[in-house]
């Protein structure tokens, strides 16, 4: 049984719903058009046809596998041919075409747009061929066939830039503006998934938790600009000292935390010691000095992510509490060493 992710099952209930709906509204707009009186002869047949497959469509809807939600657009399609080869006259029933149309190119994007036009191509040939000599010409088939590809590529492109401007705001609320780092949420999606791996493969997972000491004060002395430079110094300072492994992020003011996929307790608290150290020893004279405040914990295969981050922050506040510039590590039977 095929399993979706919480964005695909809500984008496949959409395809679903949009589908259903526009079955319905042509089987509607058929029969009506066959009881209204004075217009040419038509089938029902379509309409019945169209009403039966939103009726399958919406009650298998979960059960449904991608090939036959792509097939949709062109039974869609084909009703229409049918209908169009079964009424009398030039008629119009091939606007409908549209609505198979925009929902192929939007949920399939460029695969769907370019098959649905050519399968339109195909059934409306072959319901023209069907149609009287004086109601079949090749203008009647043209117009139809451009009118399906400058819709479907209209709609595709509009639909990929949509995707792309929505995927671009989703990445710009996981990364915080000021130094390029993870946010608070980002930093917790990319955690949660080293967590699931440490436990899977029952291996090391280390946090290092960072906090700028007396921050406020550069704030104070210097302004808020220059704090916020420092702060996206200490941010590339960070990025020198981690592996591409590593995760970084700004979790708030000047709060930094690392997670160190596969490092031990030694290793974790090597990486934190550089850092703090590295800022200590920083002679810049046109950027303020301050030092750093650590905590470090280290667990194999850990339960949750919570009492990791717990960890850090309870060594963490010991740092700052023995006398900040150092740093502390908590050990996974909860004793604690520092270094300063």
């Amino acid at each position: 049984m095929e399993r979706y992710s919480p964005h695909a099952t809500a984008r496949r209930r959409t395809m679903v719903l949009a589908a259903a709906g526009i079955f319905v509204g042509a089987a509607i707009l058929n029969l009506v058009e066959a009881m209204i009186p004075g217009g040419p002869p038509l089938s029902v047949l379509p309409g019945i046809g169209a009403l039966c497959l939103a009726i399958l469509v919406w009650a298998f809807a979960g059960r449904l596998p991608d090939a036959a939600l792509f097939c949709l657009g062109p039974a869609g399609a084909t009703l229409i041919a049918v209908a169009v080869a079964t009424t009398d006259g030039p008629g119009d029933g091939a606007i409908l075409y549209i609505g198979a149309v925009l929902w192929q190119a939007y949920f399939f994007g460029r695969r769907g747009a370019i098959a649905i036009v050519v399968w339109i191509a195909l059934v409306h040939g072959l319901a023209l061929l069907y149609l009287p000599a004086g109601d079949a010409y090749f203008d009647r088939w043209l117009d139809v066939v451009a009118s399906a590809t400058l819709v479907a590529f209209v709609v595709e492109f509009l639909a990929t830039r949509n995707r792309k401007l929505v995927e671009q705001l989703v990445d710009e609320a996981r990364v915080d503006k000021l130094t390029g780092l993870l946010n608070r949420r980002g930093f917790l999606e990319r955690a949660d998934a080293e967590v699931a791996r440490a436990q899977r493969e029952t291996t090391w997972l280390g946090v290092a938790s960072f906090d700028l000491d007396h921050f406020k004060a550069i704030n104070d002395d210097f302004g808020h600009e220059i704090g916020d430079r420092f702060l996206a110094r200490v941010a590339d300072l960070l990025r020198a000292e981690m592996r591409e492994s590593d995760v970084l992020a700004r979790m708030g003011g000047e709060e930094f935390v690392a997670l160190l996929p596969g490092q031990g307790v030694e290793e974790a608290t090597a990486v934190a010691e550089r850092v703090r150290k590295r800022l200590q020893d920083a002679d810049d004279p046109e950027q303020p000095s301050v030092t750093v405040s650590a905590g470090v914990v280290s667990v194999v295969a850990p339960e949750n992510l919570d009492d990791v981050l717990r960890a850090a922050d309870d060594a963490l506040y010991e740092a700052k509490f023995s006398g900040r510039n150092r740093t502390i590590t908590r050990m996974p039977e909860g004793k604690s060493a520092a270094a300063a």
